[in-house]
């Protein structure tokens, strides 16, 4: 695998919406020269402004061992506050030339019961207006859906293959980035929990610093 330079990403965000507020961070980087191996993770908390019992922690953690220049295999697993969740899949990678289109996307299984694959997909678009300004946009998802069945008779509703959607999120930014180091514009915070048994949605203002 050729890999003519190593990449990246170290952003902390804060998010002031209409219902929480939010922060968020992630660390996306290559372990090596060529690439080979990558580390990604992300934190995320939130604060409810009208009641503390919905606070929210959320951290998440894949090492990855790249097998061509977009394909890997991942492992890793996440902590929701309660419990750690070990997962294994693969990894997505896609860096354009220009380096300002970034997609990353992690399909993985979760290894407790019930088991369940867990989605998560980053995609990054900030060009360039001049030296100084440009364009900041990113869109997160993240999906995870039931594999095993809690009864035997249990039907597989989504798509015919999974029993179940657990829950559903979509985080989105869109605004300007100065000297791309700062960045601040408008954002959505939405989610989907089970078989449309509820929704969520922010909606605010946020500010990002790019570390790295």
């Amino acid at each position: 695998m050729a890999t003519q330079y190593t990449f990246a990403q170290i952003p902390f965000e804060v998010m002031v919406g209409n219902k929480q507020t939010q922060y968020f961070g992630y660390i996306q980087k290559d372990l090596d020269s060529i690439g080979r191996w990558s580390a990604f993770s992300q934190s995320i908390f939130a604060i409810n402004h009208k009641d503390s019992t919905l606070n929210s922690i959320s951290v998440d953690g894949q090492l990855t061992y790249m097998l061509n220049n977009w394909l890997g295999v991942a492992a890793g697993g996440a902590f929701d506050g309660n419990r750690f969740t070990p997962t294994l899949g693969l990894s997505f990678t896609y860096i354009n030339k220009k380096r300002d289109f970034v997609i990353t996307a992690f399909p993985t299984v979760q290894l407790v019961k019930p088991i369940a694959l867990d989605l998560f997909a980053l995609i990054n678009y900030s060009p360039q207006f001049n030296t100084k300004w440009g364009l900041f946009s990113q869109f997160i998802l993240g999906t995870n859906l039931g594999l095993q069945k809690d009864y035997p008779n249990q039907k597989r509703e989504v798509l015919n293959f999974f029993t179940r959607h657990n829950s559903s999120t979509q985080l989105l930014r869109i605004g300007l980035n100065y000297k791309q180091k700062f960045q601040f514009g408008v954002g959505a915070d939405l989610a989907q929990f089970g078989m449309n048994e509820g929704t969520f949605e922010n909606f605010g203002i946020f500010f990002r610093y790019q570390l790295e």
